[in-house]
């Protein structure tokens, strides 16, 4: 019996380790069908790369507005990015680096984008204190979500099928929505026990929609029932002691969760025990980001450099 996807995940090594940005990289998206991958950064540099060759592809320098965070659309050469200094998202087309539309309406820095896995709605939040929802085809903002507090860092993410949008809001809140009626409000909260009002960095679903992970800048990694907000365990082990936004993530199988740290190392745990499987040591400054590849046995991870991983041969 072949092993599964989980049982190689401790034994990942370095592919590739591509160094096309010259600073912080905030953010990594693979494309749907896993054969692009998609990074932004402080640089306010945009790259594309291929993951089947470990090269980059393409280089757009967005100078004039930044570069905070990036996301794949439906059409892989055309995505949306969020501006840090203007506070809005742009439609933006890799074919010829020209913008194609642009959304205005939060006021202070846009933390999470997030784009549906099936129609052409995307998600925003922000610290201004909203969650906005938007359609690629026109400027106006479809939905608005209001919290209670400034200041807190929210999150937003979509369901695999793109039904159900969730939200972590200040308090400790997660909210979900039906995207076929947000305007109705949300139609389950989850107050789950967090240990004190928090800050979020993401949130996560599993591909099968049963688990959420919730990751805080406080350093927790919290694993919740999708249907009823029950906490299943708590990750600990990776370093965040200065409070960052680092992200964490589900393997495709959920059998793993994958996190950077601040100290460079990206942890590794089981998720039905919670026991750390372990460690990858190739990063020298904090990583912010990880992805897994969609469709092949493949993990993402990013300081300055962007990090392809693949199992041992």
């Amino acid at each position: 019996m072949s092993a599964g996807p989980s049982a190689l995940v401790p034994q990942l090594e370095i592919a590739r380790v591509l160094r096309t940005h010259k600073s912080q990289v905030n953010s990594l998206d693979f494309s749907k069908d896993g054969e692009l991958l998609l990074s932004s950064g402080e640089d306010q540099r945009v790259c594309l790369y291929s993951t089947t060759a470990g090269a980059t592809q393409r280089t757009a320098l967005c100078s004039a507005h930044g570069a905070m965070l990036a996301r794949f659309t439906h059409d892989p050469m055309s995505i949306i990015v969020a501006s840090p200094s203007e506070h809005t998202i742009r439609y933006m087309s890799l074919h010829d680096n020209k913008y194609l539309r642009t959304f205005r309406a939060h006021t202070d820095h846009i933390v999470a984008l997030e784009m549906s896995p099936k129609e052409d709605f995307f998600a925003s939040a922000s610290m201004d204190g909203t969650a906005r929802i938007w359609d690629l085809r026109t400027t106006n903002c479809q939905g608005l979500l209001r919290f209670e507090a400034r200041g807190q860092r929210p999150a937003v993410a979509f369901d695999p099928q793109g039904l159900v949008f969730s939200a972590a809001v200040a308090g400790g809140q997660i909210k979900l929505f039906d995207v076929r009626a947000y305007d109705k409000g949300p139609f389950c909260t989850f107050t789950p026990d967090l240990g004190g009002s928090k800050s979020f960095s993401c949130i996560k679903f599993s591909n099968d929609g049963k688990l959420m992970l919730l990751t805080t800048t406080q350093g927790g990694i919290v694993l919740l029932d999708a249907y009823n907000g029950a906490v299943q365990r708590i990750f600990t082990g990776h370093s965040n002691e200065q409070g960052m936004p680092l992200e964490a993530c589900f393997s495709p199988d959920a059998e793993s969760v994958i996190a950077g740290g601040e100290d460079g190392v990206i942890t590794l745990w089981q998720t039905g025990t919670g026991q750390q499987i372990g460690m990858l040591r190739a990063h020298t400054a904090p990583v912010a980001a990880v992805k897994w590849n969609p469709t092949r046995m493949m993990a993402a991870s990013a300081c300055s450099q962007v990090c392809l991983w693949l199992p041992l041969s």
